[in-house]
């Protein structure tokens, strides 16, 4: 056969296939009201499984985990369809606007980066500052304050892993991001010259964003510090002209420091983005993606498939991060994997809702982390 008959014959097999496969989700359909009407669940496993066996067994050798494949792609598009018919739709309770005057919680003290988050953020929040991040999250999960302000990634250090665990850990949700540049700069007592600093003091994700610099000098003895701007504050306070910090230039000026050298960081974009924190679900106009962390099993394809069901609902998603699940639930379930996930929605659309009714339902983790621009 010449190529183009070839491509014919394809064409035609094509056809029959759409055809197929329309008729079959027609009957997926008429499944799903019967499911409904007789409070049977979407997925049988025991059906599922039945079919694939009989496919492989009726495929030849070569064939068989490409025929099994292709039929456990029908089978959950066909639940995806099963699951939006019949789920039902359960609202979210939220509320949608922000408190007016807030009360807000920062770690670290005035002139950190999460101090500039939240002035970004709230131009009327009255502000407190916190030793330590499990601090903010505990302020507001205990509603001693209305909002936190907590930084979960950087352009060039990567994600603030302690931050992320946190917030699995606390009953809060994310109602709101920002970001803020972070145009480190070197910072020491007024007088004192570069070359005389040789303990350098910054937070270690600060450290980590001016490796270039660092390794540049060679002979700086690096020592981490809580804060950047906790340690702006301890070399003002410090009588030694040997000690230098990594801060903004904002924060060397409140504490009454010298610029030694600006723009440190190796990224000349190098920014943070901080997540606000609130106790209760709060989503705004405009609020375009929701965030959530779920588990699935250790199994081939089951990543594949929880994909799917974005795929099949049109949702694209922003950020996918495999992590450790909460010990709780992996001595429960030792053999599955967590993933953060952020994707495109919003929960007043009952497509969403839906998606996140199933996922309650059907995973061994789910948790619902907010709805936010």
């Amino acid at each position: 056969m010449e190529l183009s008959d070839i491509r014919v014959k394809i064409d035609e097999i094509d056809d029959k296939i759409l055809d197929l496969f329309l008729e079959r989700m027609a009957l997926a359909t008429e499944v799903a009201r019967y499911k409904a009407a007789n409070n049977m669940v979407v997925f049988q496993s025991d059906r599922e499984r039945f079919i694939i066996d009989s496919v492989k067994k009726n495929s030849p050798e070569e064939l068989r985990k490409s025929a099994a494949f292709l039929f456990m792609n029908i089978m959950d598009i066909s639940k995806v369809s099963q699951i939006n018919a019949i789920t039902p739709d359960v609202e979210i309770p939220h509320k949608t606007e922000a408190k007016p005057r807030p009360s807000v919680a920062v770690q670290g003290i005035e002139g950190s980066y999460g101090h500039a988050a939240a002035k970004q953020l709230f131009k009327n929040g009255s502000i407190s500052y916190y030793a330590a991040f499990h601090e903010v999250f505990e302020a507001v999960e205990n509603g001693d304050v209305d909002y936190g302000i907590i930084p979960v990634e950087n352009s060039t250090a990567g994600e603030v892993t302690v931050n992320m665990e946190l917030l699995e850990r606390h009953g809060v949700f994310i109602c709101r991001t920002t970001k803020v540049e972070c145009a480190h700069v070197l910072a020491a007592k007024r007088g004192v010259a570069e070359s005389d600093i040789s303990i350098l003091f910054g937070h270690e994700q600060a450290i980590r964003q001016c490796e270039g610099y660092i390794s540049e000098r060679g002979d700086l003895t690096v020592i981490p510090y809580h804060n950047n701007a906790s340690a702006a504050q301890m070399v003002a306070e410090n009588p030694s002209s040997e000690l230098g910090c990594i801060c903004s230039a904002e924060c060397a000026e409140m504490h009454g420091l010298e610029i030694v050298r600006k723009h440190i960081a190796t990224d000349p974009n190098n920014c943070t983005r901080f997540i606000c924190i609130s106790k209760d679900v709060e989503v705004y106009d405009g609020a375009d993606t929701v965030a959530v962390s779920l588990s699935i099993p250790n199994i081939s394809g089951a990543l594949y498939r929880l994909l799917t069901k974005f795929a099949v609902n049109g949702l694209s998603m922003s950020k996918i991060q495999s992590k450790p699940l909460p010990i709780d639930i992996k001595l429960k379930f030792p053999e599955d994997y967590m993933f953060y996930i952020e994707f495109t929605g919003n929960i007043n659309d009952p497509k969403i809702r839906k998606l996140l009714k199933n996922f309650g339902d059907e995973l061994n983790y789910f948790k619902f982390h907010g709805n936010f621009s």
